[in-house]
């Protein structure tokens, strides 16, 4: 083997040693997504990136996924349950009120 070609292989394992494996890879591109990764996180990940194109593919998912639901989400509406109005909170206690009668 030529020299050129042992530097890549060993630089390859070099990776492989510092590269997380796939479900470890995935775990941190979604964590990355809510959080900022420490800058180890962020090596490997990058690393484990540059040799394994179905975690790279997975990654182009998860921040699609994500702009679309951020895109399509009601802006008027807060993420919990809407408010009752007057009228259907007293038809609720006259309701409660029957029944325990």
């Amino acid at each position: 083997m030529s020299w050129s070609i042992k530097m890549i292989k060993a630089l390859g394992q070099r990776l492989a040693t510092v590269s997380p494996n796939c479900k470890e890879a995935s775990r941190l591109q979604s964590a990355a997504l809510d959080r900022k990764l420490t800058l180890l996180e962020r090596f490997g990940l990058r690393c484990h990136l540059v040799i394994c194109k179905w975690c790279r593919r997975y990654g182009c998912q998860i921040k699609f996924l994500r702009s679309a639901a951020r895109k399509h989400a009601p802006d008027d509406q807060p993420t919990s349950q809407p408010a009752l109005s007057c009228e259907a909170r007293a038809r609720i206690k006259r309701i409660l009120q029957c029944e325990m009668e």
